[in-house]
């Protein structure tokens, strides 16, 4: 990709970022950015927050009614200024009202409904999931709200102002399977996420939202809770029922030092909460959307402790010397390049105690790298989704992998190591998980990849965990380059 296509590859994505704040959401963005400002400033004060909300007298009338909800005020102090709100509630807390009344009105406001809905209901579940995970009492909690609420922020902005481009989008998302991300790409020329970055930056929105998207490759601990908040979000949409939720639930387990079953059912409270969020902030429709549990008679608030837990792939040394050894026997047998590549990433899965593993190749046009197999957590999902451009400029991570012969391990996203290289597409596959990969070596030539990680778990991948991996991947390769030296000679 030269210059020129580069260039107009980032064009949608300006014009969508101005269009915005020029034309569909110029108070929004003046609004949010005036408060974020004050809060970025040592001295900020009650008044010069109270001016900003009464220069509209629909917000100041709603400040003043969340002010003495159950949600900020469940002292029942009686609260009619909104300074008194400022005083009482804290500027956090008044900052939080303020910028989920100017997310909801808009939205409301917005033309297509069931998308910008469904993406309401989102932010606002995951919000409130991760407010509420938060251990802490303090200002920080409410500024997780609003960091989580407007993480969807292009998302939501897209399908409410799209048109006929949202109508193109919405016939491709319904009809083309695989990773939603990457058919925006393609209708769009950008990722609705990246929106959302562009729109926090131009709009000098809280860097916490920009911390939020990261996930867990931010090393803000605060970005753990809102992307988990906005995981369980999303997957309780699938059903409170299903394994994949008990898996989030025992992340949070693990975060928060609490009994799986203890967190389980906070989770379904706070969806609760969401709902009534939702409502009480004049969002009836996406209160609608969000999901809540349902419980069959007889069944216990402690369901959660009967379901058993999904038990992850421990590192076994003993089993890694037993594959690698049938990997040698086999290789004096003349294997099929497949039986091979198979077994090596048996091995990286059951014996280095990986959560997904995958194998991938690059397809005949060398224009993709593209999943073969995978093992592991949500293995078909991952499979669909896991395919990446290579060739492409500036490289991708992956292309940055296939054009060596090292592997590379990525703990942090932002590590120097990796400076000039980009993740975009990548994240949200790979749900920004820390991983290690390798390239698979065929005749000299890179022929695919060995990719792994441990992110369902939320276990790290350490030193040891690396070196293993690789020395089964150069297993893979010493093998090929076998099998290649006799094709060769055949």
């Amino acid at each position: 990709m030269d210059a020129v296509d580069q260039d107009n590859s980032v064009q949608p994505l300006q014009e969508w970022v101005q269009r915005l704040s020029e034309e569909e959401m110029p108070i929004f963005a003046q609004t949010v950015g005036e408060i974020n400002r004050m809060l970025a400033t040592e001295e900020y004060s009650s008044l010069a927050l109270s001016r900003v909300i009464l220069q509209d007298p629909s917000m100041t009338a709603k400040v003043v009614k969340l002010a003495n909800s159950v949600f900020y005020n469940p002292g029942g102090v009686p609260i009619s200024t909104v300074s008194r709100a400022v005083v009482v509630l804290g500027f956090n807390a008044v900052q939080a009202i303020c910028i989920s009344i100017l997310v909801i009105e808009t939205m409301v406001k917005g033309r297509a409904k069931e998308r910008v809905m469904r993406e309401l209901a989102r932010s606002i579940h995951g919000a409130t999931q991760a407010r509420g995970l938060y251990p802490g009492k303090d200002a920080a909690g409410e500024e997780i709200f609003v960091a989580a609420l407007l993480s969807n922020l292009g998302q939501m902005a897209f399908w409410c102002f799209a048109g006929e481009q949202g109508n193109q989008l919405d016939e491709a998302l319904r009809t083309e399977p695989g990773d939603p991300g990457t058919v925006e790409q393609q209708v769009l020329g950008f990722r609705l996420k990246n929106l959302t970055a562009a729109l926090v930056e131009e709009w000098h929105l809280s860097p916490l939202v920009s911390e939020g998207i990261k996930g867990k490759a931010s090393k803000d601990p605060r970005a753990k809770f809102i992307d988990l908040g906005h995981r369980i979000a999303r997957q309780a949409e699938e059903g409170w029922n299903g394994p994949e939720v008990r898996v989030l639930a025992q992340e949070a387990s693990r975060l928060l030092g609490k009994p799986v079953s203890e967190v389980g059912e906070q989770l379904q409270a706070l969806a609760n909460e969401a709902v009534q969020r939702a409502k009480s902030m004049g969002a009836n429709h996406a209160a609608k959307l969000i999901p809540l549990a349902e419980k069959t008679d007889g069944e216990s608030d402690s369901s959660w402790d009967s379901v058993e837990a999904p038990t992850w792939l421990e590192p076994d040394p003993m089993l890694q010397l037993k594959i690698l050894r049938e990997i040698t026997i086999t290789l004096g047998t003349k294997p099929e390049l497949n039986v091979l590549l198979e077994m090596v990433l048996e091995g990286i899965h059951r014996g280095v105690g990986m959560d997904r593993t995958v194998l991938a190749l690059i397809t005949p046009r060398r224009n993709l790298v593209k999943s073969k197999l995978v093992l592991g957590s949500n293995r078909m999902r991952f499979q669909d989704r896991f395919q990446f451009e290579l060739g492409v400029k500036p490289a991708n991570i992956f292309c940055r992998l296939m054009a060596g012969q090292e592997a590379i391990l990525v703990t942090h996203y932002d590590d120097p190591q990796f400076k000039g290289t980009l993740f975009g597409g990548i994240f949200e596959v790979i749900d920004r998980a820390p991983f290690m990969a390798q390239p698979v070596l065929f005749g000299g030539n890179a022929i695919g990849m060995y990719y792994a990680d441990r992110f369902p778990s939320g276990r790290a991948i350490d030193q040891e965990t690396f070196e293993s991996f690789k020395l089964f991947v150069q297993q893979a390769n010493q093998g090929l380059a076998q099998i290649a030296k006799a094709r060769l000679a055949g």
